[in-house]
């Protein structure tokens, strides 16, 4: 599986904690490249990060893309790490949190077998890191989307919305995505991370499953949480950003649909998307005026997100890849233990 999967992580100015982080892949046998994106105030010590005595085993790849002082930045030193990126299959993986590989590999076996399918993620669970590890109740629980439908998926993505920061992705899928986000020089975190869902759910059916020791959540303070960088998709209506990101939210979706599938689902999309918006937002969507604008507007980003899309190819193909064994959360905080 060595040649097939990228862990990129992302460095948000919180250096100490990545020690433990590697030194735990280190012991996982991780074979897969890593690749470390800091956009801290400060390049770090690049020696520290490839001959540390945890992890000088690892293939980790290093760079510094300047600080992230605000969401665009973010998201142009995610669009500079994925174009390093060589293997059919990538992983956001964050500097302070733990995964256990063994359900990483499981998740490369049903994308390498599910062709029809952009995206995989298992169970997501907050860990208590201590002397005693705890792992607390699955943080997310919608199921899988499925639908034959794109329109029928996107629809289901915006309905039941989890958070697709923690899912392994086909490289060529989400390469597009952070192409258009470092376009358009988006600052809003909202458009980030509810298009991240969208998009995925363009793409192909998208696999959210929560019985199997996968991704461990560890809750801080990282530099994208502070500074009233971002805000509540409660909140998004009431904010400055919300006028442009939901023209261009329904551009990105309905273009990418369209170039995909070839199936118009503009009006569709823009009225789940709005309505979902205006719920959250504790606003009565019959009273909303601005659908129309949105929509006529958002034509008008069209010709750039065909650009964007245009650089990539989503063909998709079967990997050789070997079936591990399941492993639950409670075996994965034993062998942390040890």
């Amino acid at each position: 599986m060595k040649e097939l999967l990228t862990l990129v992580v992302p460095l948000l100015d919180r250096h100490e904690l990545t020690n433990r982080v590697l030194e735990n892949l280190n012991e996982q046998n991780c074979e897969f490249k890593i690749i470390i994106a800091d956009g801290s105030v400060e390049e770090f010590d690049k020696l520290r990060v490839k001959y540390g005595v945890f992890y000088e085993n690892l293939d980790t790849e290093y760079f510094y893309n300047g600080h992230d002082f605000d969401i665009h930045r973010y998201m142009n030193k995610m669009h500079n790490a994925f174009q390093k990126i060589e293997t059919p299959f990538c992983m956001i993986f964050d500097n302070d949190d733990l995964i256990d590989l063994n359900g990483i590999r499981r998740g490369l076996y049903f994308l390498s077998k599910n062709l029809d399918y952009s995206t995989y993620r298992n169970d997501v669970r907050t860990i208590k890191w201590g002397k005693n590890i705890e792992i607390k109740e699955s943080l997310y629980q919608e199921p899988s989307i499925i639908q034959e439908s794109p329109s029928d998926r996107i629809v289901n993505s915006v309905q039941a919305f989890n958070s697709f920061n923690y899912a392994i992705f086909r490289t060529e899928q989400i390469k597009p995505f952070f192409e258009i986000m470092n376009f358009f020089k988006n600052n809003d975190f909202q458009l980030f991370s509810k298009c991240l869902a969208y998009f995925s759910a363009c793409m192909g059916k998208c696999e959210r499953i929560f019985d199997e020791s996968y991704y461990y959540f560890i809750p801080g303070s990282s530099i994208l949480q502070t500074g009233g960088k971002i805000h509540k998709f409660s909140q998004w209506m009431g904010t400055p950003f919300w006028e442009k990101s939901a023209c261009l939210m329904i551009s990105i979706v309905s273009k990418t649909c369209l170039a995909l599938h070839g199936k118009d689902v503009r009006e569709d999309f823009a009225k789940a998307f709005v309505e979902e918006a205006c719920k959250k937002a504790g606003r009565d969507f019959s009273d909303y005026k601005n659908m129309n604008r949105h929509i006529e507007s958002s034509f008008a980003y069209d010709n750039s997100v065909e650009l964007c899309l245009d650089k990539y190819n989503f063909d998709t193909k079967e990997y050789d890849c070997e079936k591990t064994e399941p492993r639950s959360n409670e075996e994965f905080v034993k062998f942390l233990s040890t």
